[in-house]
């Protein structure tokens, strides 16, 4: 039986669940899954406040390059490359090379970082945020 369900609530499950993932070491799924939940709350913030946490972040980025003397990065290009990780372990099409080359945890901290900043601007309240702070601090070094 098909159940009505609020995006919103589905991306605060998948967000929930992602943070899980982390913390026991499952990057991949965790990237994925935080993928799917931060298109869903990026859209919406942006929908709803304004806010795109997407640009917001190009900015950011350009910010620091230019202030370093880099060539800034265009907001295709940007997508692109936020996009590339999730985006290889998700898809296969013909004639794509049947490995990767990611760095796993690194990936799916950042993917989740990116859904988490698009939450707090929604002001969704999201269970396991103690439980991030707690593994982000263990492994801030390692």
């Amino acid at each position: 039986m098909a159940n009505h369900s609020k995006k919103i609530n589905l991306a605060k499950e998948q967000l929930e669940d992602a943070i899980e993932l982390l913390v026991n070491g499952r990057y991949i799924s965790c990237l994925t899954l935080a993928g799917a939940a931060e298109e869903i709350f990026t859209t919406l913030a942006d929908v709803k406040t304004g806010k795109n946490p997407f640009n917001i972040i190009h900015e950011l980025i350009n910010y620091d390059l230019a202030a370093e003397g880099n060539q800034q990065i265009s907001r295709g290009k940007f997508r692109k490359v936020r996009n590339s990780a999730r985006n290889l372990v998700k898809h296969h099409d013909p004639g794509d090379k049947e490995s990767v080359h990611i760095n796993r945890r690194g990936q799916a901290l950042a993917t989740l970082g990116q859904a988490m900043i698009s939450a707090d601007i929604l002001e969704v309240k999201y269970k396991n945020k103690r439980k991030y702070n707690a593994w982000l601090k263990q492994h801030r070094d390692t």
